[in-house]
């Protein structure tokens, strides 16, 4: 066991490090003298060090790249860009520490400029999550890149944390990586760092990264313990549910969702001109179906979407159809049930009569055979 962990160890070393081989522009204030001196930056840790020669300034430090802009005050000569704050990197960022001493405002920079042949990065990179912990992660191969390169996924929670190396790939025809699975992710309210990074013997390989909120990506499950309850009297039916269950919720979160009803007609719907289908959204987990039919049959799904907390957005998985109404052979059964009903008593009626008539006819001829007196 500890020799495999080892043998990972390595392995992490050696696929994760090399992606963040880049060059450095650094530039200090141009004032004689600057407490800021020696600015470094840690890749793996995102971490951004100095040293000072006053002791007790504070210092503002800073990240940007060609879309985001971040900025916090230490009261240390060393700031680490979390997980949670940080944004991606791999078109190039500037960092930026800021000092003041004797109302002097002193600076320094240093300029992140990734190494790699253009077009050799991952392209259409995406994750969704499925059942609560299953998640699956897509790319497809730089335009430029050689058909030998290969890509190498890393995710990692914190900056204290290792980063995970994707534990099952999926090839293409030229045996590159497309794609990862990860089982029992766990969904956490904050960013997580995505990294892919490649290899060639041709060339450099420019990494990609990416930090992505994992409940914006999870494909939500369905709602649960569906039920339609009908009135045959007033013409509605009240439909109710349960919101989907999710890893990450905390307490009652009912009022976080959206739901689209789907209830469809089976008679109508197999007529292309009769459209009676109904597609509905609602807040709660309620609904009263008004159209509703007696001699009809309906199905019915449902599905869900974050609304207001942290949930994904998207459409979640639909739930299983049911059924509600009746079936053409219950109105059948019920046609033909009434249509004997209707015969037997006509026949009933009918027997009735002869026998009437019959018994009529033998006391007639009962009086006619009495003796005359």
């Amino acid at each position: 066991m500890a020799a495999t962990q080892g043998f990972v160890s390595i392995i992490w070393c050696i696929m994760f490090f090399p992606t963040w081989r880049a060059v450095f522009a650094y530039t200090e204030s141009t004032s004689s003298f600057s407490p800021i001196a020696n600015l470094t930056f840690n890749h793996r840790k995102l971490e951004l060090t100095w040293d000072s020669s006053i002791a007790g300034l504070t210092y503002s430090c800073s990240m940007r790249n060609s879309e985001d802009f971040l900025e916090f005050d230490v009261n240390d000569t060393k700031c680490i860009f979390s997980v949670r704050e940080a944004f991606p990197i791999h078109t190039g960022a500037l960092f930026g520490v800021k000092g003041t001493y004797n109302y002097t405002p002193y600076s320094a920079d240093l300029t992140f400029i990734p190494q790699g042949m253009n077009g050799t990065s991952v392209e259409n990179f995406s994750c969704v999550i499925y059942n609560m912990s299953f998640m699956n992660c897509t790319w497809n191969a730089g335009r430029d890149a050689p058909e030998d390169t290969q890509y190498f996924l890393f995710l990692q929670y914190t900056r204290e944390e290792d980063a995970l190396p994707c534990p099952h790939y999926i090839r293409d025809a030229l045996g590159r990586h497309i794609a990862c699975s990860f089982q029992n992710v766990t969904v956490v309210k904050h960013n997580i760092y995505f990294l892919v990074n490649g290899s060639s013997k041709e060339s450099e390989i420019q990494f990609y990264d990416k930090y992505i909120k994992l409940y914006d990506i999870e494909k939500l499950p369905p709602p649960l313990n569906t039920t339609v309850n009908c009135s045959e009297d007033q013409l509605k039916c009240r439909i109710q549910w349960k919101s989907p269950q999710l890893s990450h919720s905390d307490g009652n979160i009912d009022h976080c969702f959206e739901y689209q009803i789907d209830i469809q007609n089976k008679k109508t719907n197999a007529n292309p001109n009769e459209n009676s289908n109904e597609l509905r959204t609602v807040q709660v987990p309620h609904f009263t179906f008004e159209n509703y039919h007696v001699k009809n049959m309906y199905t019915l799904r449902i599905r869900a979407k974050g609304h207001g907390c942290q949930i994904s957005k998207n459409w979640g998985e639909w739930s299983e159809p049911i059924e509600f109404g009746n079936p053409d052979d219950a109105v059948l059964m019920d046609t033909i049930i009434l249509l004997l009903i209707a015969l037997g008593t006509i026949l009933l009626a009918l027997s009735v009569f002869f026998l009437c008539k019959r018994r009529t006819g033998w006391l007639s001829h009962q009086q006619n055979m009495k003796p005359k007196k």
